[in-house]
């Protein structure tokens, strides 16, 4: 962006565009700066060559700028351009002869952008401010006239609860189309209207329920077609009631049609008139736009979780873990139970009197925390693991293990989680009428997944902070044998468990490209290189392969020459250029590198160039899984089952709003303290998490400092709920960061404790990458072809996701880490409340 001291001669900017590379530039800009001095005549033709050089930046105002946004196709790039945005952009070209800096500034900088309006508004407010302060004290001519706030924000959307993997099916279209009906129950009869007709069902809009309950069986008569009609229907149809919505003046009854299979001439008309007829009236969407609305947002939640699922089997009696499902976000959990040798030891954590326990907790939630800490020795890595039941049993041990445990860096606390499920939540449901009704999987992933029928859920809810509270306890010295009771044994071989990526759309930046040939290491210029091939290479890094193991780690700085490459450029000096370290494999052989943080880095203006110059050369390097298909099936297992909650925060402009809360199949504590907490039964309101705003506050500055790839922020919610005499509850709720001290946490912590029933959770933000599109690409484009505004809002608000907030409780944790000896009072409390909600 111009400097502000160049400000005033944009004029002379604007009339030199395009000049730089012609022949009459020196004679024009001599004439406009003869009476300025050399210096800022120096300074203007740096700044009009800066602004001529080529730029390759993608430039996407989606949720930036007051226009309807749309994708605008410029040399092999998809930028997405409001007209304001396409305008600008397209005069510039003409300008500057290509796409340069001084087009993307242009665009970026016009007068729709909310950044560039808040930067106004707020240099208004401050001129404004002064200029009163100047004047001093003013008497208002009418007092009771308020001054209306010069920009009005948009209100915020609804509050939403989206229950993730769960999606209405229906094989044929239903169409919007209201006809009299009349309605047979038992031995009453009335009128009715219908709002939506297919050829197996209906909504029904009654004024009164006149006794019928779900599952009851009506006979419906369709008088408004038979005046139109021959229908040759004397006995009517028969219906089954399905669902009762009752809402202030009428009630929805949702109809399946009972054995339609009699009546194949109805049925042949009944579809064709809906067929012939569906543009005029309107095919019924809602089922498809609630699957846009849920598959959208569990594409973005589930690629962020920071829980890991293992998938265990079970065959003849024995469980094994078989597979684990990773992302970004969960991998330190997998690798944290890796031996010395890379084997996962996650079975013999997850042992068979382990997994029992959980099964014969009561209720929908079967969990517990589990404690770990390893110990090195001779070579070999050593596993101590146990969870609060066995603890509990044992109150020496459990000093020992604590006291011991968390005075190693190794220590670590997880949230262990029970969920069941089986094979046939591994189908991928479809949606859209008229197409098959699920996406059946491969025979060969079906007998992998067979006896699959319990997921164990890992979170990690410790923090080095907390490490003192456990290290505090007292043991003796001279006892810590006993803890071998704890140790996972050596003796067994671990059971091999697979980890299998989540896979949605590519969120690399960037394609990558694959490409041998030969490039030089060092970590100093003056050391002598170490030799590799290049795998795979992009403008932002390069995956290399040695022929020998390599000692680097991530983080490591290297130095790389790529001699072949460097014969087909001169422009470009091909050695020393600085990479870092991001990932190296189990072999040391193969290594992930990015491009080191410099002002110009040659290897990323080498590597645009040759990609730009040979695109359709060059082969796209594309991940192939181990067995496709596992990964979405595993995947749809998941979230038929899971447990844990999401939070979604949307940007609007520059405000930050939370008013979307995903669950699984079975619900959360957090769910039903929030129905605790509701003001109305029939209200849904967000007020216990968003406090009037003050976490999306400070989940915005959060967000406003993350990227995509950076590693989850925790924070931890707690909600304290108590009774009064007349048994009222009441329920309130506090986050760590508005505690000024940890001493001041603490004191609230043991009050909440020793008064209240306390419930605590803690909360992963992370940055969302890009919608991907293609998911949810099938029911936006049914939608589109009968209601192309609904498919452009449902994208719409899904393009407005920046973050989402991956939810676990740690009630039982946290009140052991400050009061264990409260554990079991809260654990009761805690049952009775949930119960009551």
């Amino acid at each position: 962006m111009t400097s502000t001291d160049l400000k005033a001669y944009l004029g002379i900017i604007a009339r030199m565009k395009g000049l730089l590379n012609s022949p009459e530039f020196e004679q024009t800009f001599a004439s406009l700066t003869a009476s300025l001095p050399k210096s800022k005549q120096f300074l203007l033709k740096m700044e009009l060559k800066r602004l001529a050089q080529p730029c390759n930046y993608f430039i996407d105002l989606r949720g930036h700028v007051d226009g309807d946004v749309k994708p605008y196709q410029y040399m092999e790039k998809t930028h997405y351009l409001d007209s304001t945005a396409q305008q600008i952009f397209e005069e510039g070209i003409r300008d500057y002869g290509e796409y340069t800096l001084g087009v993307y500034e242009d665009v970026m900088n016009a007068e729709n952008n909310y950044r560039v309006r808040h930067r106004k508004e707020t240099e208004e407010r401050v001129k404004n401010t002064l200029e009163n302060l100047r004047k001093g004290p003013v008497i208002p001519d009418s007092p009771n006239i308020t001054e209306k706030a010069t920009t009005e924000e948009e209100p915020p959307k609804p509050n939403k609860l989206v229950q993730f993997g769960l999606y209405i099916k229906r094989c044929e279209e239903r169409m919007n189309f209201g006809i009299e009906v009349e309605v047979r129950y038992n031995e009453q009869r009335f009128n009715a209207m219908t709002s939506d007709l297919s050829v197996s069902g209906c909504k029904l809009k009654v004024s009164d329920l006149h006794g019928i309950e779900t599952g009851d069986t009506i006979n419906l008569s369709l008088r408004g077609l038979e005046k139109e009609f021959a229908l040759n229907l004397p006995n009517g149809l028969d219906y089954q009631v399905l669902e009762i919505d009752e809402q202030e003046k009428y009630a929805y009854l949702r109809l399946k049609r009972l054995a339609p299979e009699q009546e194949p001439q109805f049925n042949q008309f009944l579809e064709s008139y809906i067929n012939g007829n569906k543009r005029r009236y309107k095919v019924n969407l809602d089922n498809s736009t609630d699957a846009v609305i849920t598959k959208g947002y569990e594409q973005y939640y589930l690629p962020r979780i920071n829980t890991l699922p293992v998938f265990l089997s079970v065959t003849d009696g024995a469980v094994n873990c078989r597979f684990c499902l990773t992302s970004d976000y969960n991998k330190n959990v997998w690798h944290y139970f890796l031996d010395e040798q890379q084997r996962s030891v996650i079975s013999n954590v997850l042992s068979v009197p382990r997994l029992k326990h959980l099964l014969n907790i009561k209720g929908a939630e079967r969990s517990c925390i589990l404690y770990c800490f390893t110990h090195a020795a001779k070579g070999k890595l050593y596993f101590y693991t146990a969870t609060a039941f066995e603890l509990a049993a044992a109150p020496a041990l459990r000093e020992m293990f604590f006291g011991f445990g968390a005075g190693k860096p190794s220590w670590k606390i997880f949230h262990l989680n029970l969920l069941k499920t089986h094979v046939e939540q591994s189908k991928s449901d479809f949606v859209v009428p008229g197409a098959a009704a699920e996406l059946s999987i491969s025979p060969l992933i079906k007998n992998m997944l067979q006896d699959m029928h319990y997921i164990a859920v890992l979170t990690e809810v410790s923090a080095p902070e907390h490490r003192s509270y456990y290290a505090k306890h007292q043991y003796d010295t001279s006892k810590l044998p006993a803890l071998n009771h704890f140790g996972l044994s050596k003796a067994e071989k671990p059971i091999p468990c697979e980890a299998i990526p989540i896979h949605y759309v590519n969120l690399r930046s960037e394609s990558r490209y694959l490409y041998k040939t030969t490039v030089l290491i060092r970590q100093k210029p003056e050391q002598a290189a170490w030799q590799a091939f290049s795998r795979d290479f992009s403008s932002g890094g390069l995956q290399l392969e040695c022929a020998q193991p390599v000692d680097f780690k991530k983080g490591d700085i290297l130095l790389l020459e790529l001699p072949d490459l460097q014969k087909i450029t001169a422009k470009h000096q091909l050695s020393n250029l600085p990479y870092e370290v991001m990932a190296v494999s189990k072999s040391r052989t193969i290594m992930n590198l990015k491009i080191a943080k410099t002002e110009a880095h040659v290897g990323k203006q080498f590597f645009l160039q040759l990609i730009q110059s040979n695109r359709s050369k060059l082969t796209i390097a594309e991940e192939t899984p181990k067995y496709p298909g596992l990964s979405d099936a595993l995947r749809n297992m998941y979230l038929k089952s899971l447990n844990n909650f999401a939070i979604f925060i949307h940007r609007y402009a520059l405000r930050h709003d939370i008013t979307v809360l995903g669950r699984g199949a079975e619900e959360n504590a957090l769910h039903k303290l929030l129905k605790l907490a509701q003001p109305q039964p029939d209200s849904f309101d967000l007020t216990l998490i968003t406090k009037s705003h003050l976490f999306s506050q400070e989940v915005a500055n959060q967000l406003k400092q993350m990227k995509r790839q950076d590693a989850a922020k925790p924070i931890e919610l707690y909600i304290t709920v108590s009774k009064d005499e007349q048994a009222k509850l009441t329920v309130n709720s506090h986050y760590d960061f508005e505690f000024s001290s940890a001493e001041e946490l603490k004191a609230f912590i043991h009050e909440a404790i020793a008064h209240h029933t306390l419930f605590s959770f803690r909360l992963f933000v992370s940055r969302t990458g890009k919608l991907d599109s293609e998911y949810i690409a099938k029911e936006i484009g049914y939608i589109s072809v009968y209601a192309i505004h609904k498919a452009k809002s449902l994208e719409e608000e899904l393009w407005h996701v920046e973050g989402v907030a991956d939810g676990v409780e740690t009630s039982a944790e946290v009140i052991a880490r400050f009061n264990v000896q409260a554990s079991e009072r809260q654990h009761q409390a805690r049952l009775a409340i949930l119960s009551s909600a």
